[in-house]
């Protein structure tokens, strides 16, 4: 049997994401399963990746954290306005209601700033759809989470309660390969193969 498609529509970042999760049961998911995620992220070529990032910076990874996407309500409770601090109760109530979607809170250290308003050596969250929460990973298709302990560039937007979000799903996360070198972290979907930091910094001027 095939569960019905679990729809949502939430905003992330400045994108409306229509994202639909799939399994093979009618039961809750497993720990050990995979759910799988389809979001419908925009397309980007270099001019328009680079136009739209309001933050455009190389870092490291320091730590990653579950959380849940939720429809965006007003008020100040988790329920309402959850994107970080739910418990893992809450997360799992809030998906199997439909009114979730599992993401990722990632912890990034800035190390070289190319555009934004935040500081060299500043923390900031980026938030990723898809993780694992209470044992089952949510997988988003083309989706390349950030691991902790690597370093990156990333081009972001603003997001919700002072986050980031990657533009394009992964379209703007590279990975640091070798000093000064950066290779697309998804590469079906970036709009570059590679950039340099020398390059950043004069598409960025």
């Amino acid at each position: 049997m095939r569960e019905r498609p679990r729809k949502l529509t939430l905003l992330a970042a400045t994108t409306v994401l229509a994202l639909s999760a799939c399994s093979t049961t009618t039961s809750e998911p497993a720990a050990g399963s995979t759910v799988q995620l389809q979001a419908d992220y925009p397309s980007y070529d270099t001019r328009s990746l680079i136009k739209e990032a309001t933050l455009i910076v190389e870092g490291t990874v320091l730590a990653t954290e579950p959380t849940v996407l939720t429809p965006r309500f007003e008020g100040d409770s988790p329920e309402e306005n959850p994107l970080l601090g739910l418990s893992e109760e809450e997360k799992k109530r809030a998906i199997a209601s439909d009114d979730g979607v599992a993401a990722t809170a990632v912890t990034f250290r800035v190390d070289v700033l190319h555009r934004g308003v935040v500081k060299q050596g500043q923390k900031i969250i980026v938030i990723q759809t898809g993780g694992v929460i209470d044992g089952v990973n949510y997988h988003v298709e083309g989706e390349a989470m950030l691991a902790a302990g690597e370093s990156y560039l990333l081009f972001a937007t603003d997001s919700f309660d002072g986050a980031y979000a990657i533009l394009g799903g992964s379209a703007g996360t590279y990975l640091s390969s070798r000093d000064g070198i950066f290779i697309a972290a998804a590469p079906e979907v970036a709009p570059s193969e590679r950039f340099t930091t020398s390059e950043v910094a004069s598409l960025t001027e």
